[in-house]
């Protein structure tokens, strides 16, 4: 006798609803540990102690430059820096989400066809059920006749009587046409069993497949969210660089016009202070003097660092090259600075953006009129008209006029022209 299709039990079902939680649950775990890094996640104080560094590094390249524009020009660095890895972000959380969204459309059709196809196997499995349910009536109610009449049923008795009949052949045809009918509902009895087994099994495949299709589109939908905060991150951090930099590059915009005309005034500065060193030499003709021994010059801040080189460089904010005139040590302020050679001191006091000035001229060398320059001391300690010796202590290191720090700024002018200091320090 036919088998109805039966539901999972209770305990089926709570098995498979723990193995799906359990797989969920490792799903999360594996999204948590694989979630890729984002710039959003760096370290704040490792890039608070890089845009120190470099704010440093600004004011002492780029003398007079305000710590808070160095800060804006190292956050802007720093902005412009991040933004390809973060631009890198975007697309690839843009590309995952893409990939994710398209997974999810194609398990959803497939889950759709897959229940589809499940609903109509249960209706056909449910009419194969109530066909094999009429003709088992059917046969079992000729057997139940058959056996109630001690064997011969009505059935049987009609047929008797119609092969009996005065028609002869016509009967005999009546009967074999009942036979047959009788053989055609078990054949069907039997392929309907078949077919509703074959169906049951077809059903039991497509449960386990949705089954599948629904454990695989949870991990889907998991994936799916973590791309989209993934993507979100990832464009949230590019639109504070970008507006990081925007305001950044808006600061330095306002602050260009300004920046540029102190920097024309300390060039103007400079070249007044250059010529009253030419003019000086040539008054009090130095030409009688030369420099001592080999002509070279003595380190002026022995011992410490050079924090700053002479060159010319591009201004940050106002955007103009800019010759950085000397070489600046990294002299802690209250310190003795000394005289690099023998000479007259040309001027003592204080110089506008170079702050406390000692000028000493030593004459000649090699036919060229050789003069050193001490910068932003706290105090001096010479005077103009005075002999000094190599290696006399002349000043005293500070950080007076257009300095951000304690340093020395030191200079080396050949025929009244700045010239790089360590070419002529032995």
């Amino acid at each position: 006798m036919f088998v109805s299709p039966q539901l999972p039990t209770r305990h089926q079902s709570a098995v498979g609803v723990r193995r799906r939680v359990l797989a969920l649950l490792a799903i999360v775990l594996a999204l948590v540990l694989c979630a890729p890094m984002t710039p959003a996640l760096a370290n704040p104080t490792e890039e608070k102690s890089a845009v120190d560094e470099r704010v440093e590094e600004l004011q002492q390249e780029h003398e007079g430059l305000t710590e808070e524009l160095a800060r804006v020009v190292a956050e802007m660095e720093a902005a412009e820096e991040k933004m390809p890895d973060a631009e890198d972000a975007v697309s690839e959380a843009s590309d995952e989400l893409e990939e994710a969204q398209r997974k999810d459309e194609e398990l959803g059709a497939r889950l759709t066809s897959a229940e589809n196809a499940e609903k109509d196997l249960r209706e056909e499995i449910d009419e194969g059920a109530d066909q094999i349910e009429d003709s088992e009536k059917s046969v079992v109610g000729v057997a139940r006749r058959a056996y109630q009449n001690s064997g011969v049923t009505s059935d049987v008795a009609m047929l008797l009587q119609m092969a009996e009949s005065d028609s002869g052949m016509d009967g005999l045809t009546r009967v074999d046409s009942a036979v047959r009918s009788q053989q055609r509902t078990i054949t069907r009895l039997g392929e309907r069993r078949a077919a509703n087994i074959s169906n049951q099994n077809r059903l039991d495949a497509i449960a386990d497949e949705i089954s599948d299709l629904k454990d695989e589109a949870a991990e889907v939908v998991l994936a799916k969210e973590s791309a989209e905060r993934a993507a979100r991150d990832a464009k949230d951090e590019l639109d504070s660089l970008i507006s990081q930099k925007d305001s950044a590059a808006k600061t330095i915009e306002e602050n260009q016009a300004s920046t540029a005309e102190e920097l024309e005034k300390q060039k103007e500065e400079q070249e007044r202070l250059a010529d009253q060193i030419r003019e000086w030499q040539e008054d009090n003709g130095d030409g009688n003097r030369t420099l001592p021994g080999d002509g070279f010059l003595k380190n002026p801040a022995p011992g410490y660092p050079i924090t700053s080189h002479y060159g010319w460089r591009t201004h940050p904010i106002a955007g103009v090259r800019r010759l950085h005139s000397g070489t600046d040590f990294g002299v802690p302020c209250g310190t003795e600075v000394h005289a690099s050679a023998d000479g007259v001191v040309v001027s003592s006091g204080g110089a506008g953006g170079y702050g406390n000035r000692v000028v000493i001229s030593h004459g000649k060398s090699n036919g060229a009129s050789i003069a050193t320059t001490y910068n932003h001391n706290t105090r001096n300690l010479v005077r103009a008209g005075q002999s000094v010796k190599q290696g006399d202590a002349i000043s005293i290191s500070g950080t007076t006029g257009a300095s951000t720090g304690c340093h020395l700024h030191f200079e080396v002018m050949q025929n009244g022209s700045y010239v790089n200091p360590m070419d002529w320090i032995s």
